[in-house]
């Protein structure tokens, strides 16, 4: 899925500049992008199954046209009727420069149009975020891999001028997972763009929903390592004016992820 901006086609994904299709998985690996787009596509109840279909075109039609970009489509699990695209880069620039790549083709352009039009029988709202990767804030980072089934994302609404309370509160939960020697990788995003205040998210890869209960079954040895647990709480709750969690279901069919990535799983990425 490419963003939805007037009179022109634009990537979901991101590399650095024109490259062979051989190399659109730049940015899928374990190492988070420094930047990255995310587009959330809310459908009308009842109407995923048709929404479904539309992306699959839109993948086909990229397919055929061998452009070189990527990216991974999920379905929500939980909450609201979602679609959730990623997509990555090494910074933004590159991110522009992606954008401009195959706006010459008339053909492809047309038919993504049409394809877009449909999206608005189905889908009820658009998000378009564009967030950069905060290291200091993730614990044994890692972003997707062949083997990633689902992530677990939590979006953070943060008060105005409450950034660098909640980052303080982050770090604690960083250094408390350490500590507690908890292997449950994770990667913080801060959105630049595309919201209407400081917001963040907190994106856990998982194979399965296992990783669920072993991070729930945690929670007592993390708590333990942090230093003042009712000032923390309270920073919290001070710094933070929304919280939403949700999984995500990564869908093979509504993704668009070159060959060198999806050979490594071919029973998952490349099913009929």
């Amino acid at each position: 899925m490419l963003p939805r901006l007037p009179a022109l086609v634009t990537s979901l994904v991101l590399l650095s500049g024109p490259v062979a299709l051989s190399a659109q998985s730049a940015w899928l690996s374990p190492t988070p992008p420094p930047a990255i787009r995310i587009v959330r596509e809310t459908a009308r109840f009842g109407t995923s199954a048709a929404h479904l279909a539309n992306e699959k075109a839109w993948v086909s039609a990229l397919r055929a046209k061998k452009v070189p970009y990527s990216y991974v489509g999920a379905v929500g699990a939980s909450g609201a009727p979602q679609f959730w695209f990623f997509g990555g880069a090494e910074s933004f620039a590159a991110l522009e420069q992606l954008d401009q790549v195959y706006q010459g083709d008339k053909s492809l352009t047309k038919q993504l149009d049409t394809l877009m039009t449909r999206e608005a029988t189905w889908v009820v709202e658009v998000q378009t975020t564009l967030a950069s990767y905060r290291a200091d804030l993730s614990h044994q980072p890692m972003f997707i891999e062949p083997e990633t089934r689902h992530f677990w994302v939590t979006t953070f609404s943060v008060r105005p001028g409450q950034d660098e309370a909640f980052n303080a509160v982050m770090k604690a939960y960083a250094a408390a997972y350490t500590a507690a020697g908890v292997s449950a990788p994770w990667v913080t995003y801060q959105a630049v763009a595309g919201g209407a205040g400081p917001s963040f998210f907190l994106i856990m890869p998982m194979q399965s929903y296992a990783t669920i209960d072993a991070d729930l079954s945690s929670m007592a040895a993390v708590g333990s390592r942090i230093p003042s647990p009712a000032a923390i709480t309270a920073q919290f709750s001070a710094s933070v004016e929304r919280m939403e969690t949700q999984v995500l279901t990564v869908s093979p069919q509504i993704s668009y992820v070159p060959s060198d990535f999806s050979s490594q799983d071919k029973a998952f990425w490349q099913a009929k």
